[in-house]
């Protein structure tokens, strides 16, 4: 669950998923963090932001999947850094 709200933050998409589920971004900044856990009628409004059934977040992913998406978060959170640093 983590991973794919840290997903979320690196896709840049905070804003439109904080407004939607008319939440402050801090409180999404929290549940990405897993300081705090989301309610389902948060789940249910985060699966249809991403287009993924609910049961999706519910499902062990086999080592291959989970590790496409650790994949693609590093590569998001180098991309953010770079982005970071053209713009110091």
């Amino acid at each position: 669950m983590e991973s794919l709200f840290n997903y979320i933050g690196l896709k840049g998409d905070f804003l439109s998923f904080s407004l939607e589920l008319n939440i402050s971004s801090n409180h999404v900044g929290r549940i990405e963090r897993a300081e705090t856990n989301p309610t389902i009628e948060s789940l249910v409004v985060f699966c249809n932001f991403l287009e993924i059934d609910l049961l999706y977040l519910f499902t062990k992913l086999n080592e291959k999947e989970l590790k496409k998406i650790e994949s693609e978060i590093d590569q998001l959170q180098k991309e953010f850094k770079n982005q970071n640093k053209r713009k110091s």
